[in-house]
């Protein structure tokens, strides 16, 4: 059974790709599996190239307001669109 916070984290963040950063805003539902391993999922919105690249990418780096850094993958985007979405790695 997993367990998740009902409301996902926001806030403005940082991508990193190939050592580029961009300002990011971002969305994060973080859940807890079994043995306490975590797995999340969430979107970012920012400039479409950015969100192009990180696409193309696939990895990337997503530093939070806080300082948290989560390694990323990016999942799904559309061409022209600034928002793209991800799993936590």
């Amino acid at each position: 059974m997993r367990k998740s916070s009902a409301v996902p984290r926001t806030g403005q963040g940082a991508l990193t790709i190939a050592r580029q950063s961009q300002e990011i805003a971002f969305s994060l539902l973080v859940s807890s599996g079994p043995a306490g391993r975590r797995s999340g999922k969430g979107s970012l919105t920012g400039e479409p190239e950015a969100m192009r690249r990180a696409f193309r990418a696939g990895d990337a780096r997503l530093t939070l307001d806080d300082g948290t850094q989560h390694q990323i993958a990016i999942v799904a985007h559309t061409e022209g669109d600034a928002t793209a979405y991800f799993e936590l790695r």
